[in-house]
């Protein structure tokens, strides 16, 4: 989402940060997933490390501590599923080959007993070489 640029002016507002175009002061915009993990994690180390001050927070940690443990194992799935893709995808396309080759010895086997030219082809989707009509004498 992009906001107007406000000029930082006097008023109660001066102070807040105002979206000038850039990602200064928005610390998880335009940032990848690796980034914003480890931001959290540092997040939460320095939450756990500093629990007895924030005792206030326990709720959030919490929440926090489950949040990420949470992305970590649906993480782990993605990355099983990609793996489990690409196998699939890998195991298709040798399928696929056998299944060309085959129907290729297929219409081989077809043409060699109906001919080249027997409509009986067009059966099983193969085009027979029709016969041309004998070109009119031009008048």
């Amino acid at each position: 989402m992009r906001l107007p640029p406000v000029p930082a002016g006097p008023g109660p507002r001066s102070n807040t940060r105002y979206h000038t175009g850039s990602n200064e002061g928005y610390p998880l915009a335009r940032k990848t997933y690796g980034e914003r993990l480890v931001q959290w994690n540092l997040l939460k180390q320095g939450l756990d490390a500093n629990a007895a001050d924030l005792a206030f927070l326990e709720a959030e940690r919490g929440q926090l501590t489950a949040l990420l443990a949470n992305i970590a194992a649906l993480d782990a799935q993605q990355e099983a599923l990609k793996a489990q893709l690409q196998q699939t995808t890998q195991e298709l396309d040798g399928k696929l080959a056998q299944m060309t080759t085959l129907a290729s010895r297929l219409r081989a086997s077809l043409i060699g007993k109906y001919g080249v030219k027997n409509e009986k082809l067009e059966e099983f989707g193969i085009k027979a070489n029709r016969r041309r009509a004998a070109a009119k004498p031009a008048a």
